[in-house]
């Protein structure tokens, strides 16, 4: 080889010596340096007789692992690790991190254990020492951890999550930066979310468990600074940017994490939920678009005009796709929350992310799968049952683990329906619980359809897929989705484990949780289809007792949130099915019968002291509300029981323990109870309330504000998103079921002139209408066209058919006439004949 003297180099001291030159030029991100740097050290390493000393080559080594790590050469790396391997570990992080990114989970896993079984030294990787504070130890544990995650063992990889942010000495000088703590922070989230199962955060008290990750400080500050609805809105332009959210990503997570969990949360963390996503959103927008690279190069005077326009361009697109995800968990919080105007901004939201989506391709296949998923959520009743299935996911057994984007034909595009116009979306690269969920409500919507074959179908990939968290290193796993038909085929079931969809929960709790949801909904399907080969109660029998079974065997408390959560679900729907006229008695039994942790749950003492109102055992209800210590809510139902003078007591006490911080329903509920005791003083408390309650309006400001309305781009689905919102009723009053809303008549009148001055805009574009001439009317208008003097249709045979059909006028019927008019006849002849005749012949 040649060095860049151009003098051929004889001695490896020499290769070393252009090897630091190329070094100190600090030229990593070259692609050129990094081939060289390849080439002198494959020199080094291989073609010299005389080999350098073991620390030279161990030095070189390293060198030659991490160029090609920048050169993308993974394969590379690891071929060179297993032919030159001595045993040591040295170079592990290398190798494990190039066989992450070749997805080989299972062999990197490997890799990192046996370094750390192998090492002399726990500390050496930092995982069993009590700290780890080396910045190397630091990415391998990192890598081990993100390894887990991709295998689908999310417990064991959120307890390295801990291990890497707790065991870490804050003092060092090699200690984990804001920055760091935060990334690792919310892949933590990110872990969290992939493999959730409702219920498994209720603890035995009734409460909802607090992970490790919501105890954080960053997490706490987090919360605080932009849950409650701040982040910097009535800051000026000056601190607009110290105000701002710089890692949008880790509130996304957070927010991301809250919803999903949501079964466990009030809702006014709901609430901070959405607060977070507004802000990442706001965040991801602006320091996006902002963060231009010609920006940089502003000074230069040789800048193209052209490239940074499309250099900005590039940054809004990226802007607009990562804005994309936070938008459609923001319809998610939407539906959460309720409310008919949540419900249609969610629409409107989801529709208009599967048009931009689809037009993407591959790009963000599993945002369009989600928006589909969470439409059909809003659509179920609106839409046929049919319309509804086809929007939920098709699974393939291609999961987070393997790639996320398909490389088939039809992988994360939309299939075109030629029958209906809604597309089927494939689901590629989805995590455990994405998979889970579009499984059973596919499962759910055929049973719905009655399609029992359907419904086992589906319901026998989903049992198969909670025993499958990884296919392995060399599977070849199906892109094709499962339970598709197409024309004239057959109805596609995995038929071996590497087709099976990977949804492998975190605990085998949470697998029998899944599986007595499974077998709840085929006893539903046999009790429908009435099928006399199983019994419908027995199936939900056996789903409970097999519950139980699984409680009484597992030795952590903490696993049998699911299990419990999972058998109050089946209790009540055995309880809906056994009291289908849902009286009040029987609704109480029920709910006294669930498992004690799911009976101290606030939402069922509230529910049960309802029920007990209604049934007018008001001590019991009192004593339930008193043991939750809801003040509001015991006031609450003090005023529906008229005990007026009591709510008072109760809601003058919290005003004046909370303050001005005091929520506004309780001030006005006070001045409700206040009217009846009180009517001067309820008077008092009112005039205070609207008071705290004046809103000012600035006139300029809201002059200034976009007026929303839908887009009316070239391309755009305005029309589409139109109709579905008209379909599903977007007025304020909701239309009752079969009437229709009469339109105001000005309205029409408008729409009418609007429609005819576009149509001759129209015209006139075509040259067809001139406006400026004053047409006159056809004078035959009135006249039928085949009767009319400019037809000249048919001249040949005019006069065949022309007789009379009843009268009219015109030539047609003077004719007709004409032919009946003896009269007339003999007088044009005079009584002569017109030719031979024997009229007049005398017989002899």
């Amino acid at each position: 080889m040649t060095a860049s003297n151009d003098e051929t180099v004889t001695t490896w001291q020499e290769s070393i010596a252009e090897l630091q030159s190329l070094l100190d030029a600090s030229l990593e991100d070259n692609r050129d340096a990094n081939l060289q740097l390849s080439s002198l050290c494959s020199t080094i390493i291989f073609e010299f007789d005389e080999s350098p000393p073991e620390s030279v080559l161990t030095a070189v080594r390293t060198i030659y692992h991490r160029v090609l790590l920048n050169l993308g050469e993974y394969s590379k790396v690891v071929e060179f690790h297993s032919k030159n391997n001595d045993g040591s570990t040295n170079n592990t992080l290398e190798v494990a991190y190039a066989l992450y990114r070749l997805r080989k989970y299972d062999a990197c896993r490997k890799l990192i254990v046996a370094s750390i079984s192998n090492a002399a030294d726990a500390n050496t990787v930092g995982e069993e020492g009590s700290s780890s504070n080396n910045a190397t130890d630091r990415v391998l544990m990192h890598i081990h951890a993100q390894t887990l995650y991709r295998l689908g063992e999310t417990n064991e990889a959120d307890q390295l999550y801990s291990k890497i942010l707790y065991n870490t000495n804050s003092e060092e000088d090699n200690a984990m930066d804001a920055d760091e703590r935060e990334d690792t922070l919310s892949n933590a989230l990110a872990n969290r979310i992939a493999n959730y199962t409702p219920g498994s955060m209720l603890q035995q008290d009734g409460t909802s468990m607090v992970s490790w990750l919501e105890e954080d400080e960053s997490i706490r500050q987090l919360i605080e600074s932009y849950g409650e609805g701040g982040g910097g809105e009535e800051v000026g332009d000056e601190g607009e940017e110290e105000e701002m959210l710089q890692n949008y990503d880790l509130a996304y997570n957070l927010a991301t994490y809250m919803l999903v969990s949501s079964d466990a949360r009030s809702q006014s963390q709901v609430v901070q939920a959405k607060s977070l996503l507004e802000q990442a959103e706001k965040s991801a927008l602006t320091i996006l678009e902002s963060s231009s690279p010609a920006e940089d190069e502003e000074d230069d005077g040789d800048a193209d005009p052209a490239d940074n326009g499309e250099e900005k361009q590039k940054m809004q697109l990226l802007a607009e796709r990562e804005a994309g995800p936070i938008r459609a968990n923001l319809a998610l919080a939407n539906v959460l929350l309720g409310g008919e105007d949540n419900e249609m901004d969610a629409l409107r939201t989801y529709l208009t992310l599967l048009t931009k989506t689809a037009k993407s391709g591959t790009e963000q296949g599993n945002l369009l799968a989600t928006s589909s998923n969470n439409l059909a959520l809003l659509r179920d009743g609106k839409e046929s049952v049919f319309d509804v299935l086809k929007r939920i996911p098709i699974t393939s057994s291609l999961s987070v683990s393997e790639n996320g984007v398909s490389d088939s034909k039809n992988g994360g595009k939309k299939k075109k329906d030629k029958g209906g116009g809604v597309s089927i979306v494939p689901l590629v690269g989805a995590t455990p619980q994405q998979v889970r969920t579009a499984l059973f409500n596919r499962a759910l919507l055929f049973a719905k359809m009655g399609n029992a074959t359907g419904c086992m179908e589906a319901l026998d990939v989903l049992r198969a897929s909670l025993l499958v968290s990884y296919h392995g290193d060399d599977s070849k796993a199906s892109r094709s989705g499962f339970a598709t038909s197409g024309k004239g085929k057959k109805k596609k079931t995995p038929t071996s484990s590497d087709d099976v969809p990977t949804a492998r929960p975190s605990s085998d709790a949470e697998i029998a949780a899944w599986k007595a949801q499974a077998d709840w909904l085929e006893s539903e399907l046999v009790r429908i289809s009435e099928s006399k080969d199983k019994n419908s109660d027995d199936i939900l029998q056996d789903a409970i007792a097999s519950l139980d079974k699984t409680t009484d065997a597992i030795t952590n408390c903490e696993e049998s949130g699911a299990l419990l959560h999972t058998k109050s679900q089946l209790l009540l729907h055995k309880a809906a099915l056994a009291n289908p006229e849902l009286n009040a008695d029987g609704i109480i039994g029920s709910l006294e019968s669930l498992p004690l942790p799911v009976q101290s749950c606030p939402g069922t003492k509230v529910t049960l002291a309802s029920l007990y109102g209604s049934s007018n055992n008001d001590e019991k209800a009192e004593q339930l509300l008193s043991d939750l210590g809801n003040d509001i809510a015991l006031a609450e139902f003090r005023l529906e029981r008229g005990q007026y003078q009591q709510a008072v007591d109760l809601l003058e006490g919290i005003v004046e323990e909370q303050g001005s911080e005091a929520p506004m329903e309780v001030r006005a509920m006070l001045v409700k109870a206040l009217s009846y005791t009180d009517p001067e003083q309820a008077e008092e408390v009112a005039e205070s309330l609207l008071e705290a309650t004046s809103v000012e309006l600035d006139g300029e400001k809201l002059e200034t504000m976009e007026i929303p309305r839908f887009a009316k781009k070239a391309g755009d689905s305005s029309s589409k998103v139109r109709k579905t919102i008209a379909a599903t009723g977007g007025g304020k009053g909701r239309v009752r079921a079969g009437e229709r809303k009469k339109k105001n008549r000005d309205a029409i009148l408008r729409k009418r002139a609007k429609q005819r001055e576009a149509y001759l805009s129209k015209l006139e574009a075509e040259g067809r209408y001139d406006p400026k001439q004053n047409t006159k009317p056809d004078p035959e208008r009135w006249i039928p066209k085949s009767q009319r003097s400019y037809n000249r249709r048919g001249r040949r045979s005019r006069n065949k058919g022309t007789g009379a059909q009843g009268g009219g006028a015109g030539a047609g019927m003077e004719k007709d006439a004409a032919k009946l008019d003896v009269a007339a006849r003999l007088a044009a002849n005079d009584g002569q004949s017109s030719g031979p005749s024997t009229a007049n012949m005398k017989v002899s």
